[in-house]
């Protein structure tokens, strides 16, 4: 992962301007045709498409654009059994945006299109974090253009921090203090029903990770081959989240919902969420801030990326990557980021006074790449997720064991992987 210092995050975007402004497009401007783009997020990525797509038909006005946005509620495994249906169909769109937990997946049926010249034709794209190109990349081809990324932080209610008379978190806060602090946010009414959550512990796959990783260990191996959860620290992270719900009553079990709106509500005082939460937090006047995940074995969160990719055998390849410009462009980007749409992945974007407004710590957002681990995304991640989320809400919920979980978790996943490398030849 590249990392950055404070001084390299608040770059000036003039500094930049000039390879900014050096993008090249391919299609004729009298081109006519219809474009389909399936995109992914809630409304500050719908804002930031539309908006590029305004730029777009100011150059090619004969081009009709269509969107579909999926707001991800189930998982990026169940987009990805989504995608897979609508090239199997024959119906697939243009371009897609689409992230880094699905990469390997597209990227291993040949989806799309090589992009590496069109890349290196286009000198705008120096602005990107290189990081988030390498990662883009499937068997050394790059397939990918990168937009925003998110890495998990917790996100928490500065009002009901100030009520309880608590102290804000600070880097470095470790597990224990994380527990105490669940502790002193949750209250309860005289009948002893909790009124007020401390903590939400996570109902998905990227919020529950940087968990595993601050504990030093992941439920798959360093490089994603094979199943990790048979690791002692893997169970011992599952009982430290399960105490949370069981002993010490400062989050509910994991449901099929989010808690976002009882977050924004003030039922609950910390969260699991990446940047994309702003949005909701604006709209509803919340004072909220975020913090580094706290500490067992060393500090460490998680990080996902979003991108653009192109059908390979789309019929307007030279319109699709004409629009992926705008939709990659810094004002998409600087418009995404302030609206609360993820991290820019255009260092520019994320130096705006704007974006560094809201939440206070913003900053904190960059200054954790060096100790960020991404999201573990196999080919096989629609079912690597499925299984582990089935077994760890079993777990969470007492109806299996952990020491059972972590084992009938790890021989599916086993399966999961011989059958992968069945299928790639291996």
């Amino acid at each position: 992962m590249t990392t950055f210092s404070r001084r390299q995050v608040l770059l000036s975007s003039v500094a930049l301007a000039a390879g900014l402004g050096m993008s090249r497009a391919f299609a004729q401007s009298d081109a006519s045709a219809t474009l389909r783009v399936q995109a992914f997020g809630g409304d500050a990525e719908l804002a930031g498409i539309n908006s590029a797509i305004g730029r777009f038909n100011a150059k090619y006005p004969n081009v009709t654009v269509e969107v579909s946005i999926d707001p991800i509620s189930t998982g990026w495994g169940d987009y990805v059994t989504k995608v897979l249906g609508q090239f199997t169909s024959g119906s697939p769109a243009d371009i897609y945006g689409t992230a880094i937990e699905t990469f390997q997946a597209f990227s291993s049926r040949n989806l799309f299109m090589p992009l590496d010249d069109f890349v290196a034709e286009n000198t705008g794209f120096s602005d990107f974090a290189p990081s988030l190109f390498e990662q883009g990349s499937y068997k050394g081809v790059l397939n990918y253009i990168p937009i925003g990324w998110n890495n998990i932080m917790i996100n928490y209610n500065r009002d009901l921090f100030d009520k309880a008379g608590l102290a804000y978190p600070e880097r470095g806060w470790t597990w224990e203090q994380f527990r105490e602090t669940a502790k002193a946010l949750t209250v309860r009414d005289a009948s002893g029903t909790v009124t007020q959550f401390g903590y939400e512990v996570p109902n998905q796959n990227f919020f529950v990770q940087p968990w595993f990783f601050s504990n030093g260990t992941g439920i798959l191996n360093a490089d994603w081959t094979a199943s990790n959860m048979l690791d002692p620290k893997v169970a011992e992270t599952l009982q430290f989240l399960y105490d949370l719900i069981h002993v010490d009553g400062v989050s509910p079990i994991p449901g099929a919902e989010m808690m976002d709106n009882q977050f924004m509500a003030g039922q609950v005082a910390m969260i699991n969420r990446g940047q994309w939460i702003v949005q909701n937090a604006k709209a509803n006047g919340l004072n909220m801030d975020i913090a580094v995940p706290p500490r067992k074995e060393k500090e460490a969160t998680i990080i996902g990326f979003g991108a653009y990719a192109i059908a390979g055998n789309t019929s307007n390849a030279d319109l699709a990557k004409a629009l992926v410009l705008e939709l990659t462009s810094e004002e998409t980007q600087r418009e995404q980021g302030e609206r609360g749409g993820g991290v820019p992945g255009r260092k520019s974007a994320a130096s705006t006074e704007a974006f560094l407004a809201f939440p206070p710590s913003a900053f904190l957002y960059y200054e954790t790449l060096p100790f960020t681990v991404p999201v573990p995304s196999p080919a096989n991640f629609q079912e690597v997720e499925k299984i582990f989320i089935r077994h760890y809400t079993a777990m969470m919920s007492g109806q299996e064991s952990i020491a059972d979980g972590c084992k009938a978790a790890d021989a599916e996943l086993t399966e999961s992987f011989t059958r992968l490398k069945q299928q790639m030849g291996g």
